[in-house]
């Protein structure tokens, strides 16, 4: 189920051109002809996203008489998603590179599982899984759904407008569920180690086989903890981005949200999909930061249950190991990402919210004096 979830990932990302690799077999592939289909793709998409949103801006505007600060909010919304758009499709190389680094990993983390007769994930990592894939369909079937119901007209020139800007938009949701997943792949891969090594530790005879097996275990924990810096460092700019468009959406869907519930006559189900997306948004962003979490959790796990045992020179020296190296993934530097971030970004986005109605009663004051 996991890998069939994740071949459909990637051939989504490659249609759609924020890669130009395909995932068979637990490997990466590309061609000649991928790199040029997705280079072909990135140039439309640069191309033709400007002409399309302006094109779009054009028919908001004409629905109906709304306030000045819905057209400026619109359009800085769809700047701040253009300019994020165009960094994610110049960044392809540096995320294809992740890509192409991760591949040794996973194959290397399948066969350890297979050899200690692992072959199953922890459930809880399933569930957050399942739950991300979830998130990411629902925003962007929805979305799609949303923007061909906004269609004037069905013929060719309005169903471009609507490919071209619905591809576009999803490349912003697909983006960070790379990272998600590289970042699964390295939790589920401690845990597997933190599990074997419990396993070893609390055995009651240790052959010299199993200390060798230690000496094995610990490179591999060294080799994933390495790679989660590596992906988090090429993925950091591309984050950071990510969130800052995520950011702006939050707050000015939130303020389009109040103005047609209570400023404008709107039908219920548009509200209750507003809503419901917005709340979606927002899981999709706090399942990210989670994973951090989660993977910072299972570097550094806590060995209490070693105390009771018999210890050697090899566990000593790998719980002075463990110890000292501590995981903290930081974006360029600025933050670190967790759940605390996620909850501090929300109450960000509600004060910006506050400030929007703010500015929204008193431009509406001085239209009626004028």
């Amino acid at each position: 189920m996991v890998t069939s979830l994740v071949n459909i990932y990637f051939s989504y990302s490659l249609f759609i051109g924020i890669t130009s690799h395909r995932f068979i077999k637990q490997r990466f592939r590309t061609s000649v002809v991928l790199r040029y289909y997705a280079l072909i793709a990135n140039i439309l998409t640069l191309t033709m996203l400007p002409l399309v949103m302006w094109n779009t801006r054009i028919s908001f505007q004409a629905r109906g008489h709304f306030p000045q600060l819905i057209l400026i909010t619109y359009n800085v919304r769809y700047m701040v998603t253009y300019s994020v758009i165009i960094y994610t499709i110049l960044s392809r190389g540096f995320r294809d590179t992740a890509f192409r680094e991760m591949e040794p990993l996973l194959l290397k983390l399948i066969e350890e599982e297979k050899r200690c007769g692992q072959q199953g994930v922890r459930r809880s990592l399933q569930v957050l899984l399942y739950v991300k894939f979830f998130t990411v369909l629902w925003l962007c079937v929805t979305e799609t759904f949303f923007m061909f119901h906004s269609l004037e007209a069905v013929n060719f020139l309005m169903l471009a407008r609507f490919f071209v800007l619905g591809n576009a938009t999803n490349v912003l949701v697909m983006v960070p569920m790379g990272y998600f997943l590289a970042l699964w792949h390295i939790a589920r891969g401690l845990d597997c180690v933190n599990r074997r090594l419990d396993a070893i530790i609390t055995s009651s005879f240790r052959s010299p086989r199993d200390m060798e097996e230690l000496q094995h275990l610990w490179s591999l924990h060294s080799s994933l903890t390495q790679t989660a810096i590596n992906i988090n460092k090429i993925y950091g700019p591309q984050m950071l981005a990510c969130r800052l468009d995520n950011f702006i959406i939050g707050v000015i869907q939130a303020y389009w949200g109040a103005f047609f519930t209570f400023g404008t006559t709107t039908p219920v189900y548009w509200l209750v999909y507003g809503c419901v997306s917005y709340q979606m948004r927002s899981l999709d962003y706090y399942l990210i930061d989670h994973m951090c979490d989660v993977i910072a959790e299972y570097q550094s796990a806590a060995r209490h249950a070693w105390s009771e045992q018999r210890w050697s020179k090899e566990i000593s020296a790998f719980v002075t190991y463990n110890n000292s190296l501590k995981l903290e993934l930081w974006t360029c530097g600025l933050y670190q990402p967790n759940r605390s971030l996620w909850f501090d970004m929300i109450t960000s986005v509600w004060y910006y919210i506050l400030m929007l109605l703010q500015f929204h009663l008193v431009m509406g004051n001085l239209s009626e004096q004028f």
